[in-house]
């Protein structure tokens, strides 16, 4: 039964294959076009160019994949999960595909402003397991980090050691929890230029993001 009362789909998705490849602007334009051809019920911006209230959380970069990325959908009226993710479904392609649906009650706060942690895994093809084990051992015997990092307004040496809430390694992968906070921000590259430097030479790595946490999620206390 449908109530007329607005209401937030939290959704749950991949972006995988040939299409970690896609800019940010050709998800959303996917999501969009796959959101129309569905026929949901959406709510829509006020104004002279009304447009559907989608939003997304920390877009990827060009190139990462991710396993659990998430969008948010506001609806005119409740809807059943189920029927929005079948929906969906239908007009997405695999690699771009529904993990899961979760309805929320609308609130002026965006349910993506406490985000403060990513899961990454980094698949390390030409690198013995042995050497990449060893290389972040020693990483993580250094009581320092430091990495540079330039922005458009200034460029600055940070010390990540604070930042980076879990780091092991899975046969050839690296995996890691890392801050995406304005103020704990830990970039996976920057964690993978710091291994590099105990490997002793660069290696090719392929990043997927695997999950997203908010502060209420997470002990934040480093766990190296």
């Amino acid at each position: 039964m449908m109530l007329r009362q607005r209401t937030f789909a939290l959704i749950t998705f991949r972006k995988s294959g040939w299409l970690r490849f896609l800019g940010h602007l050709d998800v959303v334009r996917a999501f969009d076009r796959a959101i129309r051809r569905a026929k949901l019920p959406v709510a829509y911006s006020q104004g002279f160019s009304p447009h559907t209230l989608l939003s997304f959380a920390m877009p990827l970069p060009v190139g990462i994949a991710g396993e659990n990325e998430l969008a948010g959908l506001e609806l005119a009226v409740e809807w059943d999960p189920r029927a929005v993710w079948k929906a969906l479904s239908r007009q997405l392609p695999e690699e771009l595909g529904i993990v899961g649906v979760q309805m929320l009650q609308k609130s002026k706060r965006s349910v993506f402003a406490d985000l403060a942690a990513a899961d990454y895994r980094a698949e390390i093809g030409d690198l013995e397991p042995d050497a990449l084990q060893r290389a972040v051992r020693a990483l993580q015997d250094r009581r320092e980090w430091v990495v540079h990092r330039a922005t458009k307004s200034k460029e600055l040496d940070l010390d990540l050691r604070e930042r980076v809430y879990g780091l092991k390694t899975q046969d050839r992968a690296v995996m890691m929890r890392v801050g995406i906070g304005q103020e704990n921000l830990a970039k996976p590259e920057e964690v993978l230029e710091l291994i590099e430097r105990e490997v002793g030479q660069p290696f090719e790595a392929c990043l997927t993001r695997t999950a997203l946490y908010t502060e209420r999620q997470l002990p934040f206390t480093p766990a190296l």
